[in-house]
């Protein structure tokens, strides 16, 4: 969460021709509601087979660029399904930034809406120390991505090409 992955594969979908996908926005369409309503009324279990099941029906076929909400790893052993569909990217980012960065547009974000900024932290430091194994299975770990999309679209290359 607030690592930039919409930020960041919006960007690099478009540099190398593919469909970028945001899987919270995805599920959001299907269900007709948000993400935080999805929370609040049916529950983080019920979201968490909504995930499942949108990354099961994506084709491995197709070029996509696939924006995950940061707990979709993690959960119903998806990690392994995304390494299997295609080549993931950890983007890992300090704690301080992530507090800076979630406290702008805190309030659309179901899982810290309600948290003052010392809960918050806690809650950052907690979620990496927690994710932070699944997130190494990544095939590329990318510390402290900026804006700037050359770097990954290198590592990209250099990954294919092994």
């Amino acid at each position: 969460m607030g690592a930039g992955k919409s930020t960041l594969g919006k960007k690099l979908a478009k540099a190398i021709g593919y469909q970028f996908v945001d899987s919270d926005k995805e599920i959001s369409n299907q269900q007709g509601v948000t993400i935080s309503v999805l929370f609040d009324t049916k529950g983080e279990a019920y979201f968490r087979q909504l995930e499942k099941e949108f990354i099961e029906q994506l084709d491995s076929n197709e070029n996509y660029i696939v924006a995950t909400g940061g707990g979709l790893p993690i959960y119903n052993d998806l990690m392994n399904t995304l390494n299997e569909k295609g080549i993931t990217l950890y983007l890992r980012v300090k704690p301080s930034t992530l507090l800076l960065r979630l406290k702008e547009g805190q309030k659309k974000r179901p899982l810290i809406a309600n948290l003052n900024e010392e809960q918050l932290h806690a809650f950052i430091s907690e979620k990496l120390v927690e994710r932070e194994s699944t997130y190494l299975k990544a095939q590329l770990i990318v510390d402290e991505p900026d804006q700037k999309i050359e770097k990954l679209i290198h590592l990209l290359h250099l990954h294919q090409k092994n």
